[in-house]
């Protein structure tokens, strides 16, 4: 397991996709961040001063806490303005604020910052019981590799089933939202020609999907999108070609079926 080594990935918007795209997962490893709040004043001051891994966890990081979720719960921010403080016009806007998944998080702080800046001065002050008060956390991000590797777009949706939903988290939005081109999936198609991959992955993290979700339906959807594709290069190899080759499948699914033991039952015989 590799320590990132920070709280956060690095930004490193000068590094170019790599050639072949190495998959890892990622671990979230929760600390208190030393910032509380009873009122929407001081989760004003709390989001203003937060770090930004902190903010990372407490909003972007709802898709992979959250994996198989229905939908998708509010951010921490909005559902403690709502539920804590009984503020639901502050909780709704809050959440709309946090609903863009993959954004630098200078502009989510920004976009929290100017909800809360626009609520009446009386309603700002009103403070929580002290035992509901909102506790900043941190995070740290501990990549851990997978052993999957893909050297063109074909290949990365093959093993797009082998993949856990914190590496499509990490690859998808994590990589994105830190400036990691690197690890970025998007990115990576993109430098390959597969713009319109990019954007089908794009468009899926947009729409704010639990992450088991937007595995499943993105992961139909290239596979789907592949097929014409296989068979328009297939229809190109010579038929007897394509006879050795469904021979040699049949004769490795025959040798996996002599492999396997067949288990012993209570009428069989020593």
């Amino acid at each position: 397991m590799t320590d990132t080594g920070s709280a956060a990935p690095a930004p490193s918007p000068g590094i170019p996709a790599p050639e072949t795209f190495v998959f890892a997962s990622v671990a979230h490893l929760d600390a208190p961040a030393g910032i509380m709040a009873a009122s929407l004043e001081a989760l004003r001051d709390g989001i203003a001063n937060a770090p930004d891994d902190s903010l990372f966890r407490h909003v972007t990081c709802m898709p992979v806490r959250f994996p198989h979720a229905r939908d998708l719960p509010s951010n921490d921010f909005a559902r403690w303005a709502g539920t804590a403080l009984q503020a639901p016009e502050a909780a709704e806007r809050l959440a709309f604020a946090g609903a863009a998944t993959v954004r630098p998080i200078a502009d989510l702080r920004a976009a929290l910052l100017s909800v809360l800046d626009t609520v009446p001065v009386r309603d700002r002050k009103r403070e929580s019981a002290e035992e509901a008060a909102f506790y900043f956390m941190r995070v740290r991000s501990v990549i851990v590799p997978l052993g999957i590797e893909a050297i063109d777009p074909v290949e990365a949706v093959d093993v797009w089933h082998r993949l856990d939903s914190a590496a499509l988290f990490f690859h998808l939005v994590e990589a994105p939202v830190f400036g990691d081109a690197a690890n970025s999936f998007p990115a990576w198609l993109r430098a390959h020609g597969a713009d319109g991959l990019a954007i089908q992955a794009e468009q899926a993290v947009a729409l704010g999907r639990p992450i088991a979700r937007l595995r499943r339906d993105l992961g139909t959807r290239w596979r789907r999108s592949q097929i014409g594709k296989r068979l328009a290069e297939r229809a190109g190899v010579p038929e007897a070609e394509r006879l050795r080759e469904a021979r040699a499948a049949m004769a490795r699914l025959a040798g996996r079926l002599r492999g396997q033991k067949r288990p012993s039952g209570p009428n069989d015989r020593p």
